[in-house]
């Protein structure tokens, strides 16, 4: 028999359930354990429980009520490089057992330790949105072909680690960086938003609020090891929308050392069906939208086998 005390107390507890927070949590759901897979690199795979956010309300969630599937790369940029491939060719996948991500490193015929999906491009030509400059190459020189106000160029010169404005890398060098600027840059890439610089959120909840797979690339607080991390670079089969998170409730993740890839300063790469996750090694090769062409990747390899 359900009294009116009763009734009352289940109202409170379903209320409770309901109720609206000030701060992101988030909890990986089992241990984070860091894999060797060649000098200066490491790899992990773990499921995380995070509290989502509320757009209409302006309120986070008390509840870890979401879940992602992390995977992300730990590399010492000092024994190893970061290189981009493009393929000059059309490479043709079948969705029912390829993945684009591996054709991509097939392609390159390099010894890839590991790679995830890298610059913005264009649909269906794989054009490369913004700059893309390796210690090899520079593959893309534009920066007016992503004019977005949050685009950012996460860049390492001279070994110092910096993330910049658009606008500021223009002042500097016009809208196409020159031959001879591009050698001054050890790497460069141009994504959109800015998610985290010198610990600070860059990002409002005015962001679009749908949740997809995402990518990113970023430096440890200590400023030591480089990050590669996607969330939810498996196959989706279907309708991506609530799948992943948002890029508000994103930048609060990888900027939370609670949530096993806190780092200090984050670039957002491309992400939705293009977020992709390979180790070769292992035969592990993830990408959301399977034969998504993707315009350029992203690879580690190792600086002792490099010519």
């Amino acid at each position: 028999m359900i009294t009116f005390k009763n009734l009352i107390f289940t109202s409170i507890i379903l209320f409770s359930n309901f109720s609206w927070g000030t701060e992101f949590n988030c909890e990986p759901t089992d241990q984070i354990n860091w894999e060797r897979l060649a000098d200066g690199v490491e790899w992990t795979k773990y499921e995380l429980a995070f509290t989502p956010y509320f757009k209409d309300k302006h309120a986070w969630a008390t509840t870890k009520s979401k879940k992602v599937t992390v995977r992300a790369f730990k590399i010492d940029y000092a024994l190893n490089q970061l290189l981009f491939h493009r393929s000059a060719k059309d490479l043709v996948c079948n969705p029912a057992g390829e993945v684009y991500i591996k054709k991509l490193i097939d392609d390159s015929k390099s010894p890839v330790i590991g790679a995830v999906n890298a610059n913005f491009f264009v649909m269906p030509n794989g054009n490369i949105l913004g700059i893309a400059i390796d210690e090899k190459k520079a593959w893309s020189k534009k920066l007016d072909n992503l004019a977005i106000s949050s685009a950012g160029v996460l860049s390492i010169q001279n070994g110092i680690t910096a993330l910049e404005a658009r606008d500021q890398l223009v002042s500097r060098h016009g809208n196409v960086i020159s031959n001879a600027d591009a050698t001054k840059y050890s790497f460069a890439v141009q994504g959109y938003p800015k998610l985290v610089n010198n610990d600070t959120i860059q990002i409002s909840d005015a962001v679009k609020d749908v949740k997809v797979p995402r990518t990113s690339i970023g430096f440890a607080k200590n400023q030591n090891d480089l990050y590669l991390v996607t969330i939810n670079a498996d196959d989706f089969g279907g309708e991506i929308t609530q799948y992943g998170m948002t890029l508000f409730e994103y930048a609060h993740f990888i900027k939370d050392a609670r949530c096993g890839v806190g780092q200090k300063t984050v670039l957002n790469l491309d992400g939705g069906g293009s977020t992709a996750f390979a180790i070769p090694s292992k035969k592990i090769f993830h990408q959301a939208d399977r034969c998504r062409h993707l315009g350029n990747i992203l690879t580690i390899q190792s600086r002792s086998k490099q010519n």
